[in-house]
């Protein structure tokens, strides 16, 4: 099994530098969701839902990615290193269950479709994850799971306390506000 150092080092960071996308923020925010999507350890998302992979991205998302938002001529060669590190033309969402590469390529890249700047504070990307890569779920993870997973799965990766807060005291910040569409479109 893979620990969270060996995902950092093999994966997250190769990944992202490879897709010239490499920032300690992107890293970070990487690293705190496949803690709180996988806890770096399940490809596939419990009681039979259709996430997949380390960063459990739904094929709807996935599909959204290559047959929209990779395709378009803007994106030309950012499509083209993801599917180098796919390792194939023309990848399918279960690639992301056997290519964890791939897998954190496609969760940058939906990030990377976010029109809002990656947020540096640890709080605010629980928040931004929640936002921008959970779809505000309201049955599933919130933030606070986020932060909890992070605080024990990342935190000593990075050897510093982070701005954690109990998950009672949670508001969200100022500028988060409800999405008024579907996470995949």
């Amino acid at each position: 099994m893979q620990t969270p150092t060996d995902i950092q080092k093999n994966i997250v960071i190769p990944t992202l530098t490879k897709l010239g996308l490499y920032t300690l923020t992107a890293e970070k925010l990487l690293m705190g969701t496949a803690a709180v999507e996988s806890r770096f350890a399940f490809r596939r998302q419990f009681n039979g839902g259709p996430a997949l992979g380390l960063f459990q991205m739904e094929p709807a998302t996935f599909n959204w990615l290559m047959t929209g938002f990779l395709a378009s001529k803007k994106h030309v060669n950012l499509k083209k290193t993801v599917l180098q590190i796919a390792g194939k033309d023309k990848p399918i969402p279960s690639d992301l269950v056997i290519n964890d590469a791939f897998a954190a390529a496609m969760a940058r890249v939906r990030y990377y479709a976010v029109s809002v700047p990656l947020p540096s504070a640890l709080k605010d990307q629980a928040f931004y994850w929640w936002r921008h890569y959970n779809g505000e779920s309201p049955h599933g993870l919130k933030p606070a799971d986020y932060l909890e997973r992070w605080n024990k799965l990342c935190a000593p990766l990075y050897g510093i306390s982070h701005d954690y807060s109990p998950p009672d005291s949670f508001n969200a910040p100022e500028s988060v506000k409800p999405l008024s569409r579907p996470i995949w479109v």
